[in-house]
């Protein structure tokens, strides 16, 4: 059996990428931002990009 992760918002440092529709995210599995998109790597090197909306995340220290 293969455990998914569901996510609707992805934050990388202080930015954030708000998704339109949920993502499922599968072990193994790499993610990063590019600009407004969430891109993932698969297990056979394929890179899907999801586009949504991105904005700075303010956070006090």
């Amino acid at each position: 059996m293969t455990r998914l992760t569901l996510a609707t918002t992805i934050v990388a440092d202080d930015w954030v990428v708000e998704l339109p529709r949920p993502l499922f995210l599968r072990a193994g599995e790499q993610v990063w931002i590019e600009g407004t998109a969430v891109c993932v790597r698969q297990p056979d090197g394929a890179v899907v990009r999801h586009d949504g909306d991105a904005y700075w995340l303010c956070r006090l220290r």
